[in-house]
């Protein structure tokens, strides 16, 4: 109870102290304000930290093998402490039974996502500090034996294992944590998609949080909204942070370890117009985004995980190029593009997104790649 005083009173004083400088101040900047943001932060950190008496932060990862789960797990290992505590990892996995326990030796733990209550879903909702959900059916690739290709791969049923693969599992994980009273932090994956992909040339301007997704087009845009709608479900205890990814570049997956080769041959060049943009984000700034968000009290809600200088397709092909010392003359254009990807090319290789990261700069983020070509650089010398 006092300690609950103690956050009421610094965090009342705080507000207090901008609202005089805002009124009577004229000097007021946004470094006030941030400072005034990373100092309640603090107190609230040290504040989470003594919530719970268990010896280490305990971090879920569903998806964990993926590329943003390895990256995430790299830099848990790297970083070591949260709050004072050892970090532990916990891989969940999908199960038709979850499991009841969590020793403190386990590493991995089975969850269920078709489970109706907390009980069923996540019995051990309330040893975890941290739940990342990362889960969820690649986008890029097509049903059936060949469906690695990618060949117009959005077909009706894949676009329904795509929907309901992100929006029922956010659900149930959701769900689960309505029946603990620990402040659990759940970070559930979204995209920047939820713009829309109409950020075409310098006519339309860069978007943030703030922006108005209820409206826009395209079937990301709607997969986002579902999910991160799904994800609210968890009681006031829990924070909840609907990451919207931009593009991951690594060369361990995703768009980049599909290109990079092409480029390498010498086969790169822009996409359409090239004007499209494109919101890209390291896989090292990814993760370690991530851990800021956990660590950050202040962080809820969408927030933007992507670089702070978004660019066009033709700035990212020059990026590559030169980075791999390549040309990139062979354009692949626009009708062999919809040709041979279909609505899913002409959505995410046609489109654009043109997002910018207010929420992360404002909490104090410092991005370490923040350009097309520093992460450009990252994906190709980085081991994730």
């Amino acid at each position: 109870m006092k300690g609950l005083m103690m956050l009421f009173l610094v965090s009342s004083t705080s507000r207090s102290c901008l609202a005089f400088q805002r009124t009577f101040s004229p000097s007021f900047t946004r470094k006030t304000t941030l400072s005034a943001t990373s100092f309640i932060d603090t107190i609230t950190k040290a504040f989470s930290s003594t919530m719970s008496d268990s010896k280490t932060y305990t971090v879920g990862i569903t998806g964990a093998s993926g590329l943003v789960g390895t990256a995430l797990r790299d830099e848990l290992a790297k970083k070591g402490t949260i709050h004072g505590k050892p970090i532990r990892i916990v891989n969940m996995r999908r199960s038709n039974q979850a499991s009841s326990e969590l020793s403190e030796e386990e590493t991995s733990i089975a969850w269920n996502p078709k489970g109706i209550s907390p009980e069923e879903i996540l019995p051990t909702a309330a040893e975890f500090d941290a739940v990342v959900h990362l889960a969820g059916e690649n986008i890029a690739t097509g049903l059936g034996p060949l469906g690695f290709i990618g060949l117009r791969p959005w077909s009706d049923a894949k676009k329904a294992e795509i929907l309901n693969s992100r929006v029922e599992s956010s659900k149930a994980l959701s769900t689960a944590f309505t029946a603990t009273k620990k402040p659990v932090v759940f970070m559930a994956a979204s995209g920047v998609g939820a713009y829309g992909n109409t950020f075409i040339g310098e006519s339309k301007p860069a978007v943030d949080e703030q922006a108005d997704i209820s409206s826009t087009e395209g079937f990301l845009a709607e997969v986002s909204r579902q999910a991160e709608v799904a994800s609210q479900t968890a009681n006031k205890a829990v924070r909840v942070v609907n990451m919207r990814f931009g593009v991951v570049l690594s060369t361990k997956g995703g768009a980049l370890a599909k290109l990079a080769p092409i480029f390498w041959l010498g086969g790169g060049g822009n996409v359409g117009s090239g004007d499209q943009y494109f919101s890209f984000i390291s896989a090292r700034d990814v993760a370690r985004a991530i851990v800021h968000g956990m660590e950050t009290p202040s962080l809820k809600g969408p927030v933007n995980f992507c670089a702070p200088q978004p660019c066009t397709n033709a700035q990212f092909t020059q990026a590559l190029g030169k980075a791999l010392s390549r040309p990139t003359i062979l354009p692949f254009p626009g009708f062999a593009v919809s040709l041979l990807f279909g609505e899913m090319g002409e959505e995410t290789l046609l489109g654009g997104v043109r997002a910018i990261p207010t929420k992360l700069l404002k909490s104090g983020f410092q991005f370490s790649h923040p350009t097309v070509e520093d992460a450009v650089k990252s994906a190709l010398d980085e081991s994730i």
